[in-house]
């Protein structure tokens, strides 16, 4: 007499069956994960394994229309050979030293600017050098004006426009501390258009050859890589066409060798990690030929010495004479500072 009507028993039992259905389905979706990336996803318990921590100064955006990372194919690729996490961390310079001395950081990618400020605190090591797109360690720079400028020696491009590799690229300080060497200080050159560089600012050697060349009445010079003027033929090209020449140019100058920003590695990073991170770059990578385009890179070299950063840095601090004076020794990081914003 009290029994639920037939209807209702079959709606009672389609809802029991609910949380059944939502046990599966999660079992289904995280298969064999840890209890901390089933039940934290997002790790706000803390449950999850901490991510390998690489940390680097730069987001090296793609060009338009992307815009992504150039890093994630790397992240991605090194985390699954790893079969860990890899979270690529925005840091200053000082930050990626403070935290490989606490070994929070476990890596760091860096440019040669931020080796200066990391080489000397002695908590890091060269684990590999990435070669550039010319497969070398070391570029350097070329200051060149037009063959028939009025500008016979870098003293002569005081006054005169001044276009450079894109923003960023290591030649562009390192022509500027040259020029300074010279004796012409980056305030007495000319910065193109309401002198912000939007004009003198190019995407390669090649625009700022052809540049110079249209501007050779007014004397201007530009620095390309060397790399990419030796591999121009000696005579015969347009720069209207978009086909360099060597003998539309001057050299009037070279810069100190640029070696490639490093692969580092924490001292307090396990030895079975380093290996496993190493074996990636050095075998895994070098396969991986579009993870590496991405990072405009050809793979990893080995170890240079220190040494063979010297040059540059001297230049460096010549340009930037703030960064010559360094703190002996870096204070712990304090509660209140933020220790890292996300790269990816």
């Amino acid at each position: 007499m009290h029994d639920a009507p037939p209807r209702q028993v079959s709606r009672v039992r389609t809802i029991l069956s609910v949380p059944r259905l939502w046990i599966a389905a999660v079992l289904a979706i995280c298969g064999c994960s840890g209890v901390g990336e089933v039940v934290d996803p997002f790790n706000v318990l803390g449950l999850a394994r901490p991510p390998v921590r690489i940390g680097v100064t730069t987001l090296d955006l793609a060009p338009p229309p992307l815009m992504l990372p150039k890093r994630t194919l790397f992240q991605q690729d090194l985390a699954f050979h790893l079969d860990e996490p890899v979270a690529f961390e925005l840091l200053t310079a000082r930050q990626v030293r403070v935290h490989l001395g606490t070994g929070r950081v476990k890596f760091a990618m860096l440019t040669p600017a931020d080796y200066m400020h990391i080489a000397p605190a002695g908590t890091s090591r060269i684990l590999a050098v990435p070669k550039n797109r010319h497969g070398d360690v070391f570029r350097r720079g070329l200051i060149i004006t037009a063959k028939n400028s009025p500008v016979q020696q870098l003293s002569d491009a005081r006054k005169r426009r001044f276009h450079r590799m894109p923003a960023g690229d290591d030649l562009n300080d390192a022509a500027l501390a040259a020029l300074i060497e010279a004796g012409v200080t980056v305030a007495d050159l000319d910065k193109g258009i309401l002198g912000l560089e939007l004009d003198t600012s190019h995407i390669s050697s090649l625009e700022v050859a052809k540049s110079v060349a249209m501007e050779a009445a007014d004397g201007a010079v530009g620095v390309i890589d060397e790399h990419d003027y030796n591999a121009w033929p000696k005579t015969g090209g347009s720069l209207i066409l978009l086909l360099p020449s060597q003998d539309q140019v001057r050299v009037i100058a070279t810069t100190v060798r640029v070696p490639s920003g490093p692969f580092v590695v924490s001292v307090h990073t396990p030895e079975e990690t380093t290996n496993k991170v190493r074996d990636y770059l050095f075998n895994v990578a070098a396969r991986n030929k579009f993870v590496l385009e991405a990072m405009d890179c050809t793979g990893f070299a080995e170890p240079i010495p220190v040494e063979e950063y010297e040059p540059y840095f001297a230049a460096y601090r010549r340009l930037h004479p703030e960064a010559a004076s360094q703190p002996e020794q870096d204070e712990p990081p304090s509660e209140s500072e933020p220790a890292t914003l996300s790269a990816i």
